[in-house]
């Protein structure tokens, strides 16, 4: 569905989601709330691990000399397109 391509990335990623599914007691709107307690019945049944993105393999000076090297890479990049 369209919702679930929208939130594919909070669903499968590093995230913690919360859905609020909005239902009604109106019989006009009987197959939308079907359709929406479905969905959250299959979105509560996703579980996910976070796991925490560091990278310690890295130094500060080398990870400053990263950033001086990819500052000036930008600045070259900038000054061709002028």
């Amino acid at each position: 569905s369209k919702l679930t391509f929208l939130l594919k990335d909070s669903w499968g990623g590093n995230s913690k989601t919360c859905l609020v599914a909005t239902v009604t007691p109106s019989m006009t709107s009987l197959t939308e709330t079907i359709s929406t307690l479905k969905f959250a019945q299959r979105a509560k049944q996703i579980k996910n691990t976070a796991v925490l993105n560091e990278d310690t393999c890295g130094s500060i000076a080398a990870l400053q000399a990263e950033i001086s090297r990819l500052k000036s890479e930008l600045e070259s990049s900038t000054l061709v397109r002028l």
